[in-house]
């Protein structure tokens, strides 16, 4: 079974007139085919092309430094 969120079948609205604009076979229109108006950049995904990405890594580790001196005996 496959559980998807619903946000995953969102459909991408046009900015001018407000209508539905469907994205079929992956393929993600320039224009409203309603208005004609031009539509943002919009993944097949249905997000923004600008939406964050995954964090950055951490840094990479550096290397441990040299031992201290022993302890004076008790």
């Amino acid at each position: 079974m496959c559980f998807r969120p619903a946000a995953a079948e969102s459909v991408p609205v046009c900015p001018h007139c407000g209508e539905k604009v469907p994205i079929m076979g992956g393929v993600v229109l320039k224009k409203c085919p309603h208005c004609k108006g031009d539509m943002p950049e919009i993944s097949a995904a249905g997000a923004p092309s600008g939406a964050p990405g995954a964090p950055k890594a951490p840094g990479a580790p550096q290397a441990p430094g040299a031992p201290k001196a022993p302890g004076a005996p008790k």
